[in-house]
């Protein structure tokens, strides 16, 4: 869809989000469809936040997806000193589909790092926190949109 305004054509940045699919197969966030449904609500807020509307029958789609999900946990003891880091890694593969056809295909990772110091000594459980996993997501998405786009 074009305008014209005096000579001048502006185009109509219409896309919507096509499939966000789950593909992880080890890990807490494996076969996860929370994780699908959140990418997706985060997918539309980034879009509508770089200026492009959100339409159904958009001809312009973005595909997200999951590929890898993991967390690095290092850290060191010394007394009773505690210094833990956490990085959480997620890679995602996103496609710019035009019609029926893929225009473009990019792969990204996104990490986002918790760090924690204490004078006690303090168990690590391996589990995932919810913020850095939401942070890692948003740095992903973030990456993939720019270069699609």
């Amino acid at each position: 869809m074009f305008l014209s305004l005096g000579g001048n054509e502006l185009f109509s940045q219409e896309i919507k989000v096509g499939k966000v699919t789950n593909e992880i197969r080890v890990g807490p966030l494996s076969d996860n469809t929370n994780l699908t449904i959140g990418v997706r609500n985060m997918l539309e807020e980034l879009l509508m936040d770089y200026g492009y509307d959100l339409w159904d029958k958009a001809n312009t789609q973005i595909n997200v997806r999951l590929v890898f999900f993991d967390i690095k946990n290092t850290g060191s003891n010394i007394g009773i000193y505690h210094n833990k880091v956490s990085a959480t890694y997620i890679i995602a593969i996103g496609e710019l589909q035009i019609g029926d056809k893929v225009k473009d295909r990019v792969t990204k990772k996104g990490v986002s790092k918790e760090v924690s110091n204490s004078t006690l000594v303090v168990a690590s459980d391996g589990s995932f926190n919810n913020q850095t996993t939401s942070n890692a997501l948003k740095k992903v998405l973030v990456k993939l949109v720019e270069d699609l786009l």
